[in-house]
């Protein structure tokens, strides 16, 4: 079986273009963890989910050892995070897009895209041979879809 088998085929995406604001509603409403970005031809530019998303409003001196211990100089909510989003939902999603991940392409081997699946943990992209172009994605379910053999609504 090859990933052309396997990937979810016109996944949900964001256009480079559009705001964090925007994209982080298509999470929060779709459900999903990330969405490929692609530009005005459909190229795919990158990866944005909501640990991407986090990271710009979680300060990097509390993602440095444990998190909790790390918290406390922020303040018992989550107003402080709410005020960072507000700063940074106008940035287009492009801008902070994943590019450095490996691709799959419709003919990489099931066997392949599940391996790389285990070790990069995201939603993998599958992109056209030469065009960059995206075809499709791997994400947790259609991993979890082809290692059980179970069927659900796509």
């Amino acid at each position: 079986m090859t990933c052309s088998l396997i990937m979810t085929k016109d996944p949900l995406t964001a256009p480079e273009s559009q705001t964090l604001g925007e994209a982080a509603r298509l999470l929060v409403e779709h459900r999903c963890t990330s969405l490929a970005v692609v530009d005005s031809g459909g190229k795919f530019v990158g990866m944005f989910g909501l640990y991407d998303l986090m990271r710009l409003l979680i300060p990097k001196v509390a993602l440095a050892g444990g998190l909790t211990p790390n918290l406390r100089f922020m303040g018992d909510d989550a107003e402080e995070l709410r005020a960072r989003f507000r700063d940074v939902r106008s940035r287009p999603v492009g801008e902070v897009a994943e590019r450095d991940m490996p691709l799959l392409h419709p003919d990489t081997p099931e066997i392949e895209a599940l391996r790389l699946f285990c070790q990069e943990r995201t939603t993998l992209p599958v992109v056209e041979r030469g065009t960059k172009k995206l075809a499709g994605v791997v994400s947790y379910f259609d991993a979890l879809r082809a290692v059980t053999g179970t069927r659900g609504e796509r």
